[in-house]
């Protein structure tokens, strides 16, 4: 049923298993998930997005106009959406101490100096305060 291996053959199948996998021992994985630049990846994420009227359920001041931009540099390039803008303005907020932000507008335009389109997006950035939500208020006796 099972045909024996001569011990030459058994050799040269576990010198070719050897080598396969100490060739295989440098390989080196790179992320551009570098641990130290975490807090850059996670920045936009610690901006919520408010309308006009949402925002106005909430406490906050405000830190600003902001502005995001994404370029396509040339016509093979990738397209300049609006999303990176947005996001690009939420690092923005982010870097001010904002954690919210209302945006206004977006504006499109071609053939600009540097980008063979580029889209920039407006937003106000704020702080928001909602602490004063968590706080439990004690009922106070008439004595």
């Amino acid at each position: 049923m099972f045909k024996r291996l001569p011990v030459k053959g058994l050799l040269t199948v576990a010198s070719a298993a050897t080598v396969l996998l100490c060739a295989c021992q440098d390989v080196a994985f790179e992320s551009n998930l570098n641990p130290q630049n975490f807090v850059e990846y996670a920045k936009p994420a610690s901006v919520e997005v408010y309308t006009n009227d949402s925002i106005l359920e909430h406490r906050f001041h405000s830190l600003g106009v902001v502005s995001g931009l994404a370029c396509q540099e040339t016509e093979d390039d990738f397209i300049a959406r609006e999303s990176e803008a947005r996001t690009d303005a939420r690092i923005k907020a982010a870097e001010l101490g904002a954690n919210g932000i209302v945006f206004g507008k977006c504006v499109r335009l071609e053939k600009t100096a540097a980008c063979a389109v580029s889209v920039t997006c407006y937003g106000e950035a704020f702080k928001v305060d909602d602490s004063y939500k968590d706080a439990t208020v004690e009922p106070v006796s008439a004595e």
